[in-house]
This record gives structure tokens, sequence and C-alpha cells, in this order.
């Protein structure tokens, strides 16, 4: 079956009428903005193919994720995109995208000023949600490069593990598909953080794991011609805002639900769509 997102599936208007009354019916979610959320909803449906069990869970699991780290998503914004674009960022969007259409994101581990910079983390979170609002990026997918080049063990034991924990849980948020994850020069210092993470991965996601040796080696996996220098390309252009900008409106909208954290804890969730009235 194709792994393909169908943008206008003819089951897109009935299941986002279906989506809408679960979430009027929500006992513990509430969406307190004013304006229409049905783009919102639809991002939801397109990333979980329609399945609509899948996409209430989804849902369900973004809104607790996100609300209970408001360090991460409150009051997104030009100031989040503008820490993507310096030179010694530890996170860069390249500007083009490869031959397949996916977005290309490079985590550079060395330039990490502590594994407890809130700032830092807060990019790792919220920047790859902003981009997974664009269509044409939840269909082709994205690739991930994280670079180990010239981190230490001082800096790996500061890494706390419930971060290690909600990076992976963040994975099931991103609506875009992780098509390939690149991860260059990874110590044996790191791998035990890997398999802590890789607890709360799918095994899809895991089974599109590359562990490269050196940077060398990334060029058999990947096209790195619209990488930067020191990834073996040639490019100088990072993504600009436009892209960016169309994913903060999302995440204010999700930043307006009002939801009930103590209560979600213990709820299973309201699953069995034969049970709403749909007009």
């Amino acid at each position: 079956m194709s792994d393909k997102i169908l943008v206008n599936d003819p089951r897109g208007e009935k299941l986002l009428k279906v989506f809408k009354n679960w979430l009027e019916k929500h006992p513990y979610i509430k969406y307190e903005g004013e304006d229409s959320i049905d783009d919102l909803l639809m991002y939801f449906l397109r990333s979980k193919k329609y399945k609509i069990d899948s996409v209430l869970e989804s849902f369900e699991f973004a809104a607790k994720f996100i609300k209970s780290r408001p360090q991460f998503y409150e009051n997104p914004g030009p100031h989040d995109y503008e820490f993507t674009t310096k030179d010694d960022s530890p996170v860069i969007f390249m500007n083009k995208r490869d031959s397949q259409g996916r977005r290309v994101y490079i985590y550079r581990i060395k330039h990490f000023q502590s594994f407890k910079d809130v700032k830092f983390f807060r990019n790792v979170f919220l920047t790859p949600f902003f981009m997974s609002f664009m269509v044409e990026t939840q269909i082709n997918g994205i690739v991930i490069i994280a670079d180990f080049r010239g981190i230490n063990m001082n800096k790996a034991r500061k890494v706390p593990i419930k971060t290690i924990i909600d990076a992976a849980k963040v994975t099931k948020i991103a609506g875009s598909r992780l098509k390939q994850i690149n991860l260059v020069g990874m110590p044996a210092f790191f791998r035990p953080l890997y398999e802590i993470a890789k607890t709360f991965t799918s095994s899809k996601v895991i089974s599109r794991i590359n562990f490269l040796s050196s940077m060398d080696e990334l060029s058999t996996v990947m096209d790195v011609s619209l990488l930067p220098e020191d990834f073996g390309g040639t490019a100088t252009d990072l993504l600009d805002f436009s892209e960016f900008e169309q994913g903060v409106k999302f995440v204010h909208q999700i930043n307006k639900l009002n939801v009930n954290l103590s209560k979600m804890k213990k709820f299973e969730g309201i699953k069995d769509i034969k049970e709403l009235e749909i007009d």
C-alpha cells in the first residue's frame, strides 16, 4: 500500500465532521478560540491517513504533550526561527528539499551549550512541529541528520533522561513522517540513551535509522549536495521564515485548547465513533 498521504481524500469532509463532533463532546479538552480549526483537524486526519481511531488517539496525545510542556510550545514566533539561523545554532533547516521532496533537518550536537538548555530543546520539539503543518512536507516526509562529531562524554552525562524520552515521544505528534534518520559518528557512550529513546519510538521509525561512522558515509544514503559544506554539500541557504511562519498559526491554536491534564491522566479517550450522533 502506498505510504502517501491523500490530501484530497473524499473521506476528509465526512471524517472532519466526526472529528469536530468528537471534540465538542470531549469532557476534558475544549477549544477556547473563536477561529475555525478545520485546517488543524485536517492536519491530524491526513497525518494518520484518515484512520479515525488513530487520529483521535494522536490528537489526545498531542494535546496532553503540548499543554504539559509550555516551556517548549508557548508563544511561538520569529524568535524561535532566528535561533535556527545562527552560525553556531545546534538546529538548522535546509532551504532546498531533496529529490523526493523531503525537508532536511540537521542537529549539530557539538553546538549544544547545555543539555539542560530550554531554548535548545524548545527548538528540538517545536520547530519540526512548525514545519510539519506544510502539506508538501506531510506528504513527502522529513530527513533528520544528527551530527555527533565533537561530542564528549561530559556533555552526554548531563542529558536528562526525561528529555530523551520526550524527544522520542515527540515523533508521535509530528505529522510529517520521519522517512530517514542518519546518526553520524554517535559515540558508544551515547548508545544507552539511544536504547532508552528507542523504547518510546515506533518500530517503523526505528527501521529508518542509519548508523554512520563518518560524514563520508552520508553520501551513501542521501544526496549531500543540498547540505552545507561541512556535510559534503555546497548549500549556503537555510529555510526562510515564510514556511516556518505557517506553522505558528497552528501551534497558537493548540495552545488555545483547555486541557484538564489531571483528569486526562486516567482518561482512556472517547474513541467509539458509533456512540457519536453525527447529523
